[in-house]
């Protein structure tokens, strides 16, 4: 990462807190809308407060406006967001897959090994798989509280 970009890292999770990162990440789930549905979907107190905090995220090029009022995103991963991956609906903790992999492999293990052996090493495998599961526990509530 160049100097530039930790620059622009930086100054991202300095401004895009508490509201502001709630609409962004209501943007990253819807994409594009206006600043009514904003307003309407995130309750806020007023249509001018989510026309405030799109105007702050389109000053920081974290969402683009167009000729009809729409706002777009601009996916960037900074702060918290480093530890999820975003698809085009979900923020998904990269944790989950972990868990999933883990999950498979005892599974399989349960039926693949003799079966002397596949109740431990299935067991052991859930070690790691129960501790994932608690680590993505915690990122959405780090995401949630990130947001609230």
């Amino acid at each position: 990462m160049t100097d530039e970009e930790e620059i622009t890292e930086n100054l991202l999770t300095k401004k895009v807190t508490g509201t502001t990162f709630k609409v962004y990440l209501y943007m990253l789930k819807v994409r594009s809308t206006t600043a009514r549905e904003v307003y309407r979907t995130l309750e806020m107190s007023s249509p001018y407060l989510a026309t405030y905090h799109l105007e702050r995220l389109n000053d920081l090029q974290l969402v683009n406006k167009d000729a009809n009022g729409v706002y777009h995103v601009n996916t960037k991963r900074f702060g918290v967001l480093h530890f999820f991956v975003i698809t085009r609906k979900w923020i998904i903790p990269r944790t989950f897959f972990y868990t999933i992999f883990f999950l498979t492999m005892a599974i399989s293990f349960l039926f693949t090994l003799p079966a002397k052996w596949n109740i431990i090493i299935s067991a052991l495998w859930l070690i790691p798989t129960l501790i994932n599961i608690a680590e993505t526990i915690l990122f959405y509530k780090t995401l949630t509280k990130s947001t609230g």
